[in-house]
């Protein structure tokens, strides 16, 4: 005969087996779990890289499921750097001529590349580069260059004396730099009415911001 105490022994034995049997597939369940999760990744904590299950069907040719993807890198956008051999010797804040500075220069966009010159009183004009190509349109105009002043007068309104004489004296410092500009520069240049052509006939109104 069993006594009491035998009996509450075995009944603890077979509860504490009966947890370690529940525990046990808990962490079975956890580890298939673990193998079946999308991107392949193994069981927690225990450091190991997952693959398929036997019989899972992978299709021909796809990576394994640890496979890294990576994005493709977008491409840089490149803009050539102004082109201040056009200018030389002048530079950012040199006097160009009767008070008129030179205060800016951006590199070829829209067809143009634009001198900013600024006189004493804070007033800026911004002179377009263009290519002249036999045709110019500007105030002042080399062998390759045509300089047009943008002043939203599409060519009607007069420009004061001072200015004038100041596009003038940067038409002589383009002349002299022109023949040995950077291969590139002055092709990269479109004639003015081309521009119009493409911008503003093109485009409509909204496009001559394109042209200022």
């Amino acid at each position: 005969m069993v006594s009491r105490r035998e009996l509450l022994g075995k009944a603890a034995v077979g509860a504490a087996a009966a947890l370690a049997v529940g525990a046990a597939g808990k962490a079975v369940a956890a580890t298939r779990a673990g193998f079946a999760a999308p991107g392949g990744g193994g069981a927690a904590g225990d450091g190991r890289h997952a693959g398929p299950h036997p019989g899972d069907a992978v299709a021909p040719g796809s990576p394994p499921a640890d496979a890294a993807v990576s994005a493709a890198p977008e491409p840089a956008a490149s803009v050539a750097p102004p082109p201040w051999a056009l200018v030389r010797p002048l530079a950012a804040g040199s006097l160009v001529a009767h008070g008129w500075r030179l205060t800016d220069l951006t590199p070829v966009q829209e067809g143009s590349c634009v001198v900013t010159l600024q006189n004493a009183r804070g007033r800026s004009q911004r002179v377009h580069l263009c290519r002249n190509d036999g045709s110019p349109q500007g105030l002042v105009y080399t062998r390759r260059l045509d300089l047009v002043v943008m002043n939203e007068g599409y060519g009607d309104l007069p420009t004061e004396e001072g200015l004038a004489q100041a596009v003038a004296a940067l038409a002589h410092v383009l002349a002299a730099n022109e023949r040995k500009a950077p291969a590139g520069v002055v092709s990269e240049l479109l004639p003015h009415a081309e521009r119009v052509r493409r911008f503003a006939a093109a485009e409509g109104p909204s496009a001559y911001g394109k042209l200022r």
